[in-house]
């Protein structure tokens, strides 16, 4: 404590309020007093600041008053949550005993620590995306990634084996594709690429947990929890054993009863699903732009217009992890098929939906005890038009949509009890009475009747007393502190019976009680705790009736999803001519009139300009892409990419035609910067990750290359980027797309079957470009560079002059200089020693031995001594 404040001075609750926070030094502590919740000392100072509210003071037993700070207790999950995000933990200390029946200091304890990854507030949270707690474990056997959104209760794991080098590469993308607020993590874990990449992230709170893999304890954790049916579906991997025990001891840390809402275990297998790294989906731009990070732009952007935020998340959870399996993508299909031809019966649904709220977070709010009865009417809301959204699946004629309905649980029972037990406008509180509609508990209906015969025998009594005493002014008033008191100005005093008894002295008026007014006020007061307890304990008992429907909830909610999810594609494929792919487990991919999703939007209609794809047989496996910059080489790829994507997830794909051999991963190495942290160059970041693309692709994987070597001299680049398309020709046999300024490239379609040149189809009148955006079979002989920058708005001048160093360069005459004798002599012998290096390279060729790759690299290598002369 700052100012010292000492110990032994401090005041009884004060010491308290001290003695809690030594036990959570790294928290801000609010701790509950009366209606509010305060904060003291250093932490109030901290909250006070970091809410903008007033710093006040409170007696601690010192001259000077210990600093205060505190918010209203009936919206502290909104204060608590900006403290959160403003990258606070905060401890709550509660009341745990009646203040009224408390002898001395009220007892107190913590009840509950919120950390970004621990947030169930929905007001607070970005209902359309989850927010995952991740639970990560990390030994010598490999890497296990347990995750857990609370606030719905969905709870997932990946376990990952492999060298250290592969499960750091793993669990990096997976952290990416989580995007978690928070991890917990085993301080003893030993992955410098991970420890290197979490260092990096400041955004994502971190905590490290002493945990030696305690395996034996970890079992208890989720039997404890999750009972041993859950066990049995991970039993055979201990790494997430201990994961997922380390994320549920977190999450129980102050829960003495099970969260009824978090009841499963979703085991993922990355094999499952196509393989997107991190730089892939950042190239792409299917979350985040890469101009201001924000979903804006995107290809979320572009798919997520779902009526309910449950659609939303499974949007992007689909986005996240697209699907291999043939016949599971033609199930989504076939439904977003259905309603795509049917849009009358989709825009039906969709009207269905739009009433309900977030049941998935609803459950979880319900689970952990801090639903109100606002929250009790959106769940009400949200059940209405189940019934009739049932009935109408169940009358499409279309397998698979009357399954839909026929699936939809019945939710009629839990409508109805809502609808006659919660008042329609409730109050946020759910102790002060209110809330519970008449004619629903015969007792609650006695105990109001009650309640209202007093008053309006209180409101008798204080009409007769009037008229007794004949003051004009008599009033009783009521005090949340004094209770009931007969209120006389001081100009009527002498006119006060002798029976009053003094109860308060005001500046103008004095305060008194008769003993009929003391039980007037014990019936009132009295008859009202009675309601309000019993409105508790109605609230209470609905609750649980709820929370044992919590299975059938979950299910509604995750049917709810799917369904949306689907008719939301189907609502996107029609607005914007999308056609269903065909799957095939061929390898050839067969697009007509491609087009990028995003971009396409950003322009005017038709300025798009759509482009055909076919690569994949034997003899078509590397297109080679030459032409200048800006005339749609990086869209055309990208498209290419995204309409793979778009496909696996289930989603129809922006183009006229599209047949899709399924691909296990799509790899993007577009572009490059410095990684300082790491002591990398732009080259070797580049090299890094085309090592990293030919160690992992398989012949299923679909792979873009963008300009590949320009990140070194024209020489060696030229060398790599030819022995890059020989190996990949050769040996890996991907799909692979390989733009490039190396037009030398362009002759590996005469050397290697499998290669195929492309070009973009450009209109070049006088000196300037007009870039048609197509692409045609062919190869281009220039990049038109200088072109291109006479776009951009150079100088005139800095043009020209380009033009005149290109026509020396073509010559072969770009410096002329006026050279001395000795200058003369100097370079001549140069020219012998360079004259007989070429001579040495040359004696050691045995053409007979050589590929024709090798052939060409020694025969430029020959040529660059030669100019060199």
């Amino acid at each position: 404590m700052k100012d010292n404040f000492t110990y032994e001075k401090l005041t009884p609750m004060l010491k308290h309020y001290v003695d809690v926070k030594n036990n959570f030094k790294d928290a801000l502590l609010l701790y509950r007093v009366g209606d509010f919740y305060e904060t003291f000392f250093d932490d109030a100072i901290i909250t006070s600041k970091a809410l903008g509210l007033t710093l006040t003071g409170k007696e601690c037993g010192h001259e000077k008053k210990a600093p205060m700070c505190g918010v209203p207790h009936h919206v502290i999950d909104n204060y608590v949550n900006k403290l959160v995000k403003k990258g606070y933990k905060v401890a709550l200390c509660d009341q745990v005993e009646d203040s009224k029946q408390a002898k001395g200091l009220v007892k107190r304890a913590i009840t509950r620590v919120i950390t970004p990854g621990t947030i169930t507030d929905m007001e607070s949270l970005e209902n359309r995306e989850n927010n995952y707690l991740l639970s990560i474990f990390q030994n010598s056997f490999g890497l296990s990634l347990s995750y857990c959104d609370i606030s719905t209760g969905a709870i997932f794991t990946i376990e990952l084996k492999g060298s250290d080098d592969f499960v750091a590469k793993q669990s990096i993308d997976q952290i990416e594709k989580i995007n978690p607020s928070e991890i917990i993590i085993n301080e003893d874990y030993k992955l410098g690429e991970l420890s290197r990449y979490l260092n990096q992230n400041t955004n994502i709170y971190i905590n490290y947990i002493d945990n030696r893999g305690q395996y034996e304890k970890s079992i208890e954790t989720i039997i404890n929890h999750l009972g041993d049916d859950k066990l049995s579906k991970i039993k055979n991997k201990r790494l997430s054993i201990v994961s997922l025990a380390n994320l549920l001891d977190y999450i129980y840390k102050f829960y003495d009863d099970n969260l009824k809402h978090i009841n499963n275990i979703e085991v993922l297998e990355i094999s499952n699903f196509l393989e997107l790294e991190a730089n892939t989906r950042t190239n792409l731009e299917l979350h985040r732009n890469l101009n201001n990070n924000t979903k804006d732009d995107t290809v979320l952007r572009i798919l997520d217009q779902a009526d309910t935020v449950m659609g939303s998340r499974i949007i992007n959870e689909w986005l996240e992890r697209p699907l291999i399996d043939i016949e599971k993508i033609n199930r989504r299909l076939d439904i977003v098929e259905f309603f795509y031809e049917n849009p009358i019966e989709s825009q039906n649904i969709s009207n269905f939906l739009d009433d309900i709220y977030d049941l998935e977070r609803l459950i979880g709010k319900i689970s952990y005890k801090r639903a109100n009865a606002r929250d009790m009417i959106s769940l009400k809301n949200s059940l209405k038009n189940i019934p009739n959204l049932k009935s109408y699946l169940e009358n499409i004629d279309d397998e698979n949509i009357k399954n839909l309905g026929i699936n939809l649980p019945n939710v009629i029972d839990l409508y109805e009890i809502l609808e006659k037990a919660i008042v329609d406008e409730p109050p946020i509180s759910i102790t002060e009475g209110g809330i519970i509609k008449a004619g629903f508990d015969n007792n609650l209906d006695e105990l109001k009747n009650e309640s209202t015969n007093a008053l309006e025998k209180l409101s008798q009594y204080e009409i007769s007393e009037r008229e007794k005493t004949g003051i004009k002014n008599y009033k009783i008033v009521f005090n949340k502190n004094n209770g009931y008191s007969i209120e006389i100005t001081k100009s009527n005093i002498d006119k006060v019976p002798d029976s009053y008894i003094r109860k308060q002295t005001l500046k103008n008026q004095e305060r008194y009680t008769t003993e009929s007014l003391e039980k007037l006020s014990h019936l009132i007061l009295g008859g009202k705790d009675k309601v309000n307890d019993l409105e508790y304990q109605i609230f209470n008992n609905i609750r649980d009736i709820i929370l044992n429907k919590t299975l059938m909830l979950q299910s509604l909610a995750k049917m709810i999803a799917n369904l949306d999810g689907l008719n939301t594609l189907a609502r996107v494929a029609i607005s914007n001519n999308y056609v269903r792919p065909e799957l095939t487990n061929d390898s050839e991919i067969i697009i007509k009139d491609g087009r990028h999703p995003v971009i396409e939007k950003n322009l005017k209609e038709n300025e798009f300009i759509a482009n055909d794809t076919e690569i994949g047989d034997k003899n078509n496996i590397i297109q080679i892409i030459t032409g200048p910059n800006m005339a749609g080489k990086s869209t055309y790829m990208r498209q290419m990419a995204i309409i793979i994507i778009l496909a696996q997830m289930g989603s129809f794909v922006p183009a006229s035609y599209a047949k899709i051999g399924i691909c296990d991963k799509v790899f993007t190495r577009i572009g490059a910067s410095d990684n300082i942290s790491k002591g990398e160059s732009t080259f070797m970041l580049e090299m890094n990750e085309v090592s990293n693309i030919l160690k992992n692709a398989t012949s299923k994987s679909f792979v873009i290359l963008d300009e590949v070597g320009r990140g070194t001299s024209s020489d060696d680049g030229l060398s790599i980027a030819m022995a890059l398309v020989e190996y990949i020709s050769k040996k890996k046999q991907f799909k692979t797309v390989f733009a490039t300024h190396f037009h030398e490239l362009t002759i590996l379609e005469n050397e290697l079957e499998n290669v195929f040149n492309l070009k973009i189809e450009i209109l070049k009148e006088n000196d300037n470009l007009v870039f048609l955006r197509k692409i045609k079979r062919g190869k281009s002989n220039r990049s038109y560079g200088i072109e291109v920058a006479k776009l951009s708005g150079l100088p005139d001048e800095v043009i020209t002059n380009a033009q005149k160093f290109m026509e020396k360069l073509d010559t072969g005459d770009v410096f002329n200089l006026d050279k001395s004798s000795d200058i003369k002599d100097t370079l001549l012998q140069i020219n012998d020693d360079k004259i007989n290096n070429i001579k040495e390279i040359s004696a050691n060729i045995n053409i007979n031995e050589l590929t024709p790759i090798e052939a060409i690299n020694k025969l430029n290598t020959l040529v660059e001594r030669i100019n060199e002369l």
